[in-house]
């Protein structure tokens, strides 16, 4: 079952239905099972790796949690901990707890436990044979060096574990090893299991993020938005939305860009720029397509998951797209690594050494592949850079005054966007040569281009356009109550409300509106196509 399957459309009316009807316990105990539900449509296996996971971290966040004195502190002297990304921008004003330990060698070591068994479990499902593979082939390379055991060493074939990889485990992975380290540095624990086990398996957001910080959640969990017509309208509107991005622009790319990807054979230059750029547009769209898919569906349980994408493509240089793109990814990975590791706090060579490595691990997450890491460290070189073209301008006022230009800002969109091309076109490719091959072609300056006839043909390039013609509309509402009045008013509202209030509907109505407006933007039948960020 995936967001835009026909079973999801029938599984969400009625899990929206029920949950209405329901509060507190009842409440809790059904998005439990209905997340389980969704999850364990893939394979009833996946549910117990991760109910087993839920429990072990919940008993251990109890654990070191019950171990500690809490103190209070000024919040001066707190590292930037805890943050989600809609919260970075909101001043610190509150003080805060952090821990003082009656038993701090006992809660060190539940925390290393629960950070060993995450990681570890994370590792064996994803990475376990790509390492084997790896020591296989020093082995075998270094065999001819040590004549005494040539023999042995040529023909040692070490076998491969029959792992399948359970569906999320990079996110849910994360959010335990974030949510275990925030209580020991002093957050409070959850107490409610059903609470903690909720977050761990929020359906919405369960299988390819936003990656979650429970200090945001649990409390949109204990106290709902109330379900009005503005957040019904948000919350389908961005299901809809989604649903397109999905279904008319990202897997018809998908399907046009496929065999440059495919094959070693030589490109011409228009074929590889044009799947070099399509595949960012198909993963922009999948991706961000999958998370308006979620967030829709956690709005109509009046549930606000953050923002993953922020118009990342407009970004003027590698850092700013960093901070659009993929935003859960990106806060954690600077909280968690980027900032244990020393962060800016060190010289700049330490701050370049710590940003590579932070981008490293990005790339290593992705996937157990070199042509991962490669593309990690693409980012973490472009990020280096970027700084040091900073530092730069910060000594050449005029330069800096250029840049900051309409034309200079112009032409940092462009030289950012070629890069992310270029280098996600090494993500894309099965393996480092395929990806190489794509470069040659780019850069080879011959051929014709073959794919342009069945991009037109696909229709894809009036739909693209008929979706930004829709969403400067949909931008231009936003920033005109007026208008959104005008749009939102329904005929639920009754000449004894104020002007802009509204009432609730009822949950019966509200689950066949919902199921209306889905199944109609569905009514073409869909291929039910993963999504990009299923596989990590």
């Amino acid at each position: 079952m995936i967001f835009s399957s026909v079973q999801y459309l029938v599984f969400l009316p009625i899990v929206v239905f029920l949950y209405w009807r329901l509060s507190g316990l009842p409440r809790l105990i059904l998005t439990v099972v209905a997340s389980y539900v969704f999850y364990m449509s893939w394979l009833p296996i996946y549910g117990v790796l991760l109910a087993l996971m839920t429990v072990i971290n919940w008993a251990l966040s109890i654990g070191i949690e019950n171990c500690r004195a809490p103190e209070l502190v000024s919040p001066e002297k707190i590292a930037d901990e805890g943050q989600t990304a809609d919260s970075l921008a909101k001043p610190k004003s509150k003080p805060k707890l952090v821990a003082k330990y009656d038993h701090p060698r006992l809660a060190k070591a539940m925390l290393l436990v629960g950070l060993l068994l995450n990681v570890g479990a994370l590792c064996y499902y994803k990475y376990i044979n790509f390492v084997i593979e790896n020591v296989s082939a020093v082995v075998h390379a270094v065999a001819p060096f040590i004549p005494q055991y040539k023999t042995q060493l040529s023909g040692l074939q070490l076998p491969l574990v029959e792992a399948l990889l359970p569906l999320g485990i990079s996110f849910f992975v994360f959010e335990f090893v974030h949510y275990l380290s925030d209580v020991y540095k002093g957050d409070k624990a959850v107490r409610s299991f059903f609470e903690f086990a909720a977050f761990a398996v929020f359906f919405p957001s369960q299988i390819a993020g936003p990656i979650k910080r429970y200090q945001d959640f649990i409390p949109k969990l204990r106290n709902p938005l109330p379900l009005t017509n503005p957040l019904m309208i948000e919350g389908t509107s961005l299901f809809m939305q989604g649903l397109f991005k999905k279904a008319a622009l990202a897997d018809p790319i998908a399907a046009i860009i496929a065999r440059p990807y495919a094959t070693l054979d030589p490109l011409s230059c228009p074929d590889a720029w044009i799947a070099a750029f399509g595949f960012v547009v198909q993963v922009y769209c999948d991706f961000s397509g999958y998370t308006d898919m979620g967030r829709g569906s956690a709005l109509l349980l009046g549930i606000r998951l953050p923002i993953n994408f922020d118009l990342p493509l407009l970004s003027t240089d590698i850092s700013v797209f960093w901070r659009k793109w993929h935003m859960s990814l990106g806060s954690w990975l600077r909280d968690y690594v980027y900032i244990p590791l020393g962060g800016s706090r060190a010289g700049i060579w330490n701050q370049h050494r710590n940003l590579f490595i932070t981008m490293v691990v990005c790339g290593i997450w992705h996937g157990a592949t070199w042509h991962y890491i490669l593309f990690g460290a693409t980012q973490g070189i472009g990020l280096i850079v970027h700084r040091e073209w900073c530092r730069v301008l910060e000594g050449a006022p005029k330069m800096k005054q250029a840049c900051a230009s309409q034309i200079g800002t112009v032409l940092a969109i462009l030289f950012n966007t070629v890069f992310v091309v270029l280098t996600y076109s090494i993500f894309r490719s099965p393996d480092i040569p395929h990806g190489l091959n794509l470069w040659a072609g780019a850069f080879s300056l011959q051929g014709t281009a073959t794919l342009i006839e069945p991009l037109c043909k696909s229709g894809i390039l009036v739909i693209g356009a008929a979706y930004f013609i829709f969403w400067q509309l949909t931008e231009y509402l936003r920033h005109h109550q007026t208008a959104i009045d005008k749009f939102i008013k329904t005929p639920s509202q009754n000449e004894n409300q104020a002007p802009g209030q509204v009432v609730f509907l009822n949950p019966l109505r509200l689950a066949t509106y919902t199921a209306a407006a889905i199944l109609m933007v569905a009514s073409k039948p869909l291929e039910a196509v993963p999504f990009v960020y299923f596989q990590f």
